[in-house]
């Protein structure tokens, strides 16, 4: 049996494994979920104050298309419910529709806002921009991705060597 990629690029399933790539962007992806967690620790109070204004809760519904993909990947192992390879076969479909959410609200913020584009739009929230297009861009020209969300680890038969 030949391998399409290198040999560390495959788990004991010889299943492709989630690429370091591929998790930054998920967790990306989910970040503002991700802060509204940190801001349910017990704390002083006033760093929450920092984070709970980062947090837009529009940009919520883009961050739960990515989270069940989050989810599933982490879980990626054979023996695991049905569900979850079905939605893992849909998984960059739904990162995709995440990050172009994140973009077409980004864009309604901009356009809605009554202030100057030089103060609606500074450096940190240009940054996430360009990050989700880098991630469209990844997740659509990525030969790699394609095949690894076409994969779903399987035990192996009982007459393998």
């Amino acid at each position: 049996m030949s391998l399409k990629y290198q040999p560390e690029r495959y788990d004991d399933h010889l299943c492709l494994r989630v690429p370091v790539t591929l998790w930054l962007c998920l967790v990306f992806l989910v970040r503002h979920l991700l802060l509204l967690g940190i801001t349910f620790l017990p704390t002083t109070g006033e760093e929450i104050t920092v984070l709970r204004e980062l947090i837009r809760p529009e940009y919520l519904l883009a961050d739960l298309l990515a989270l069940p993909v989050l989810l599933v990947g982490v879980r990626r192992r054979p023996r695991s419910p049905r569900w979850m390879p079905q939605l893992w076969r849909i998984g960059r479909g739904l990162l995709l529709a995440s990050a172009a959410l994140y973009l077409l609200l980004f864009g309604a913020h901009l356009i809605a806002s009554t202030r100057p584009l030089t103060t609606t739009l500074n450096e940190a929230t240009l940054i996430t921009g360009l990050l989700n297009l880098a991630i469209i861009a990844y997740l659509i020209r990525s030969p790699l991705l394609r095949d690894l969300f076409a994969q779903w680890p399987t035990e192996p038969s009982p007459d393998s060597p």
